[in-house]
């Protein structure tokens, strides 16, 4: 123990040994008790922790360019419109945004951890970094092309508020998340291929998904565009599918298995005729033109929402809803006949005059009973069907763990026979 809180002072002294002081053309750094002119460092020179230039005033950078980093670069909150001069090597974070930049030329070619240089005039990545192990940062810019930018990143890549009207140039591959939202873009062509975790493109002009990775680890929405089918889509969603408020008048294309929930509200829906045919979570399509729930799918293991459509019946609804069954909001509705096989604690969700004409329970031919509830911006139940909601959320967490675990190994396997 004594050993390691004698480590622990001495990072910590080595620490404070690291001084910057001065202001812009006149810098001096202190580091293992000697100081050094931060604009006439020697060749080669190792900055032993982390180089804060932030908020300094600058208009351009010392010459860095033969020194090494050994922790993180901070240049964030000046005047740059160069990053000439950079360090020529980062093992931690570059951290430029909230400058003038128009170009990344001078930039290192590798980073150890995150690239950040989002909040600046920048048109293009060209001359960013190639090598870049966690996070690459360029949102809020005025970027026209990802051109530049490196083919695989660590961690996550944002490229969100730009003004983006293609992904070609982008990163093939992204270790976490991929975001590229409120830009101009109308289809995901060039996009990356493999991502390992979400994939958000909402708010932007997509006419399609064509593009898509085949395969998405996490989450994926697209909601918020002009999309009128989902044509493209991958067909094996881990996460979450959210196509709402997109104008759809089918939903042609869609994922075959969704691992979380699905998201179809507020379009334009007639049928539900190409719907995930299996659905680890949640299904709802409130708010579409529906007159039928033909093409629903077989399972869901959430809630079912199909409030404010036109339905008649609920004939073609899932076979088997884990969650509860919420179709309050549909005036034409005038039996409950079709009502799928649900969990004991599911709740029906509906209008009061259906509740009446039910005297308040279904009775399957199982000999289970449901109870019934009136559906409304405020019905007294509300507590008890969020505690039920809440409950199968849980277990549907557990499920979908188990759903990427099994698939994971079946791809693994596969891969082992064609070895």
């Amino acid at each position: 123990m004594a050993n390691l809180w004698q480590q622990i002072k001495k990072m910590m002294k080595d620490e404070s040994e690291l001084e910057l002081s001065g202001s812009a053309g006149n810098f001096t750094l202190k580091q293992d008790g000697k100081t050094y002119d931060l604009y006439n460092l020697p060749d080669g020179f190792v900055v032993k922790g982390n180089l804060d230039l932030s908020n300094k005033e600058l208009a351009e950078l010392p010459d860095l360019s033969k020194v090494v980093i050994e922790g993180d670069f901070r240049c964030n909150g000046n005047n740059l419109t160069s990053l000439k001069g950079a360090p020529k090597e980062v093992s931690g974070s570059f951290i430029c945004y909230d400058n003038d930049l128009t170009s990344l030329e001078g930039a290192p070619q590798k980073i150890g951890e995150s690239f950040e240089c989002f909040r600046n005039p920048l048109k293009s990545l060209e001359g960013a970094p190639q090598e870049v192990g966690k996070h690459f940062i360029c949102s809020g810019s005025k970027l026209t092309s990802l051109k530049g930018a490196p083919k695989e990143v660590g961690g996550s890549f944002d490229c969100s508020n730009n003004e983006l009207t293609t992904l070609e140039g982008g990163p093939q591959i992204v270790g976490k998340n991929f975001i590229c939202t409120d830009n101009e873009l109308t289809d995901l062509k060039g996009g990356p291929q493999k991502v390992g975790i979400d994939f958000e493109c909402q708010n932007n002009s997509l006419t399609s998904l064509e593009g898509m990775p085949q395969e998405i680890m996490g989450d994926f929405d697209c909601s918020f565009n002009r999309l009128t089918s989902l044509k493209g889509a991958s067909q094996i969603v881990y996460g979450h599918f959210d196509c709402c408020r997109n104008g759809m008048t089918s939903l042609e294309g869609a994922p075959r298995v969704v691992g979380g929930n699905f998201y179809c509200p507020h379009n334009k829906l007639t049928s539900l005729e190409g719907a995930p045919q299996e659905v680890g979570g949640l299904f709802t399509c409130h708010h579409n033109e529906l007159i039928t729930l033909e093409g629903s799918p077989r399972e869901v293991k959430g809630d079912f929402g199909c409030t404010h459509n036109h339905l008649t019946s609920l004939i073609g609804a899932p076979q088997v809803v884990g969650g509860s069954f919420v179709c309050h909001s549909n005036p034409d509705l005038a039996s409950l006949f079709g009502l799928p096989k649900m969990q004991v604690d599911g709740l029906i969700v509906c209008s009061r005059g259906l509740m009446e004409k039910y005297h308040c329970q279904v009775k399957k031919e199982s000999g289970v009973y449901y109870n019934i509830i009136v559906g409304s911006a405020k019905y007294k139940s509300e507590e008890a069907a969020h505690k039920i909601r809440q409950k199968k959320h849980e277990e549907n967490k557990v499920t979908q763990a188990k759903f990427k675990a099994g698939y994971a190994a079946f791809k693994k396997k596969k891969e082992e026979e064609r070895e």
